[in-house]
């Protein structure tokens, strides 16, 4: 069966990379699989290759029309049986391309809440692709519900593939420990703009100032507001305690520096930096937004917040690190939940969608 996915970027984003990892772990003598961009590369493109699997950029973009051209030529060559869509403008183009081609088998992954917040999104999904779209894939139950709830979508093509990783690859080498520092490190590994509340841990952190005056953060990723953040950092005093490391390409070389992992997300559709963090041994704080509380039960794999809510954020940092043995428990205990979500599953339910619709 030939699959061909259609992503708008192979950047180091959640969505990229959950695409990377299924692939990887896909039945290759039952499903051939290509994947077509037209944005940033990054190093997933070449990870894609090494498995053996087609990668073309599209000409045209950022043009919608000039892209749906190059996408409708693409479709002609390989002539898929499924058309499988991530995130937002490759839904709408490679949905209407491929079925004005004979395509009948399309699916699209959710990823995000983020793009339904304005009602002509929801309307866009509700009217638009809703009737053509065979499978919309939520990467967690609380997205699966908003899309019926919120979008109108019928449950009955609605369903729950959520992400999985290969736990054994973060997981840390035997007696592995963060490098020797006088005080804890805190990390977080997201992109960098206003939905994933960055501005609520670098308060946070100022309010720690007194209690843990040898923590440090460190923001692994980039994004519009690295500069803004950076500037927030230094007006809080906070000059030599945060490090802005930048793109992250080894995550599992990146959480092995932490003690804790923090992600402060205003929404997350799943937060797969959670579970990545977890499978390396880190007791975690994070929202109790989205998808997050599906994999990190509170005061058992670390710490559930509101979002928004730096005094939150410190009180949960602050108990953390005040105990490290409490906090090892709890790293042992996010390693063993990290093993329920193995990228097995998430294939296997991927698969099963496929044959669904072909």
């Amino acid at each position: 069966m030939r699959i061909l996915h259609l992503i708008p970027d192979l950047a180091l984003g959640g969505a990229q990379r959950m695409l990377t990892y299924a692939a990887a772990a896909m039945d290759r003598d039952r499903y051939r699989l290509a994947v077509a961009y037209w944005g940033q590369a990054g190093p997933l493109r070449a990870d894609l290759e090494r498995l053996g699997i087609p990668v073309v950029r599209l000409a045209g973009g950022p043009s919608l029309p000039r892209l749906a051209r190059s996408f409708g030529q693409h479709v002609r060559r390989l002539r898929p049986d499924v058309v499988h869509t991530h995130l937002f403008d490759a839904d709408l183009i490679g949905t209407l391309t491929a079925r004005a081609l004979g395509v009948r088998a399309c699916c699209a992954t959710i990823h995000s809440f983020s793009f339904f917040a304005a009602r002509r999104h929801r309307w866009r999904y509700r009217w638009l692709l809703g009737p053509l779209v065979g499978r919309f894939l939520a990467v967690s139950r609380a997205l699966a519900d908003h899309l019926v709830r919120e979008c109108r979508l019928p449950a009955s093509r609605v369903r729950v593939v959520a992400n999985g990783i290969d736990a054994a690859r973060f997981a840390p080498p035997a007696g592995a420990a963060p490098p020797p520092a006088p005080g804890p490190t805190l990390g977080v590994l997201t992109r960098l703009d206003a939905r994933k509340g960055l501005s609520y841990l670098l308060r946070a952190m100022a309010q720690l100032r007194s209690d843990l005056p040898d923590a440090r953060l460190l923001i692994g990723g980039d994004g519009a507001d690295r500069p803004a953040l950076e500037r927030e950092a230094c007006s809080l005093g906070l000059a030599d305690r945060v490090e802005f490391v930048g793109a992250v390409s080894d995550s599992a070389a990146f959480y092995r520096r932490l003690d804790c992992f923090v992600l402060p997300s205003l929404d997350e559709a799943f937060g797969l930096v959670v579970l990545e963090a977890m499978a390396a041994g880190l007791p975690v704080v994070g929202t109790r937004v989205g998808g997050i509380p599906e994999i990190l039960e509170d005061g058992s794999q670390g710490r559930l917040v509101a979002p928004a809510d730096s005094h939150a954020l410190a009180g949960a940092i602050r108990e953390l690190c005040a105990d490290p043995l409490r906090r090892q428990r709890m790293g042992e205990a996010a390693r063993r939940q990290a093993r329920r979500f193995d990228i097995g599953h998430t294939v296997k339910a991927l698969q099963a969608a496929y044959e669904e619709l072909a």
